[in-house]
C-alpha cells in the first residue's frame, strides 16, 4: 500500500510505503522513484571527499619519505670518511682498505647502492652494522625499547603537569598562581633543551649528588632526561590548556549552567574541561614528532642508549646501514605524527577536507 502527498510548496513528493515502514523523499526535478535519495547522495559525497583527502595526505607522506630516504642516503655517502676509516687501524695499507670497500660495495655508484638497499629493505633484510656486525633488527629491539620508555614517560609527565596547572591558571585568572604558571611556561619555552640538560646535571648530579648524570635504565637515571624532554612540551601544552579553558568559560552554556545553580567544580570538571581538551588532544600527534626530534640531543647528553644516541654514534662512525635506517625511522615517526594530526583535523573540520 502506497500513499503520496504533495508538500505545500508543490516542489516535492513524499511517498510513504506503509507495508515496509520506509519513507523516501525525492526531488521533483531529480527524477522520481528510480533516482537516489538526496540524503544518500550527500553521504556519498562526504565519503568521497574524505577518501580523496585521506589519499592526498597519504601520497604527500609517501613522497616525503622517498625524498627523505634519498637525501639521507646521499648525504651519508658524500660526507668525509667511510667505515674503513673509523674501524681500521690508520696504518692499514691502501690495498687492504680498497679490498674491504669492494667487499662492502662502497666502490659502486651511489645510485646503485641506493636501489640495492631499497630492494633489500623491501625483502625484509635491514642489514648489519658495518662496524660491530650486529643485526639492525636486534639493535632496533634494544634501542627502540629504551627510546619508547623515555618518550612516553616524558609525554605522560608533560600532560600530568600541564593540564592541571593550565586549568588552575584559567580558573584563577590574573591571580598569583596564573602569573607564576605562565611565567614558568615562558621560561620553559625559552630555555634550549641542551642548556636545561647541562643545568640539571650540574645542579642535581654534580652539586647535590641526588641523581646520576648518565646511564640506563633505572628510575633514577630516567628522571633527568625525561624532565628535559618534557620541559618545552609542558610549557606549550599549559598555555594551550589555559587559552582553551578561558574560551570555553566565556561560552553561553557556562552562564546557563551557573544560572541553574551548578557548583563551579562541576561546571569546570564535567562540561568545560571536556571541550577544552579537544585541541590539546589534537596536538598530541605534533608532540610525538617534537619528542622524536629532541631525543637526539637528550639521549646523547645523558648517554641514554636509545635510537637517538645510536643514530648520532653511527653517523660519527660512518656506519652507513645503521645511520640511514634509524635516520629514516625518525623521519617516518615525525611524518606519521603530522599525518595523523592532519587526518584528525580533517575528520573534525570538514572545511579542511575541502581545501
Amino acid at each position: 500500500m502506497c500513499t503520496a502527498t504533495w508538500c505545500t510548496s508543490g516542489t516535492s513528493i513524499r511517498t510513504t510505503r506503509t507495508c515496509g515502514c520506509r519513507r523516501q523523499l525525492w526531488n521533483e526535478r531529480g527524477s522520481g522513484p528510480r533516482g537516489s535519495p538526496p540524503g544518500r547522495s550527500r553521504r556519498l559525497g562526504r565519503t568521497a571527499r574524505l577518501i580523496a583527502y585521506f589519499a592526498r595526505r597519504s601520497a604527500y607522506m609517501a613522497l616525503i619519505l622517498i625524498l627523505s630516504s634519498i637525501a639521507i642516503f646521499y648525504s651519508l655517502r658524500f660526507a668525509p670518511g667511510d667505515p674503513t676509516g673509523t674501524s681500521l687501524n690508520p696504518l692499514t695499507i691502501a690495498s687492504v682498505r680498497q679490498h674491504i670497500r669492494h667487499e662492502l660495495g662502497l666502490d659502486r655508484p651511489v645510485y646503485r647502492q641506493y636501489f640495492d638497499y631499497v630492494g633489500n629493505v623491501f625483502q625484509g633484510d635491514l642489514g648489519h652494522s658495518l662496524v660491530t656486525g650486529a643485526s639492525i633488527g636486534e639493535l632496533l629491539k634494544t634501542h627502540g625499547k629504551n627510546s619508547l620508555i623515555l618518550g612516553f614517560t616524558a609525554l605522560a609527565l608533560s600532560y600530568l603537569i600541564a593540564v592541571p596547572l593550565g586549568v588552575l591558571a584559567a580558573v584563577k585568572r590574573n591571580s598569583w598562581l596564573d602569573q607564576l604558571s605562565m611565567g614558568g611556561a615562558v621560561l620553559g619555552m625559552g630555555i634550549p633543551n641542551f642548556w636545561l640538560a647541562l643545568l640539571l646535571v650540574w645542579l642535581f648530579s654534580l652539586q647535590l649528588g641526588w641523581l646520576p648524570s648518565a646511564g640506563c635504565c633505572s628510575v633514577s637515571q630516567l628522571i633527568l632526561p625525561a624532565v628535559v624532554l618534557a620541559a618545552e612540551g609542558t610549557a606549550v601544552t599549559m598555555r594551550m590548556v589555559r587559552a582553551s579553558m578561558l574560551e570555553q568559560l566565556n561560552q553561553e552554556f557556562v552562564r546557563t549552567l551557573r544560572a541553574k545553580g551548578l557548583p563551579e567544580w562541576q561546571i569546570v570538571g564535567r562540561h568545560v574541561l571536556r571541550n577544552a581538551l579537544i585541541p590539546v588532544i589534537s596536538l598530541t600527534g605534533l608532540r610525538l614528532g617534537w619528542i622524536v626530534g629532541y631525543t637526539l640531543i637528550v639521549e646523547t647528553i645523558f648517554q641514554w642508549p636509545g635510537v637517538g644516541f645510536l643514530l648520532v654514534d653511527s653517523v660519527l662512525r660512518r656506519d652507513y646501514p645503521v645511520a640511514q635506517f634509524f635516520a629514516l625511522l625518525l623521519v617516518f615517526f615525525v611524518v606519521s605524527a603530522n599525518w595523523l594530526a592532519e587526518i584528525g583535523y580533517g575528520l573534525a573540520n570538514p572545511r579542511i577536507r575541502r581545501a
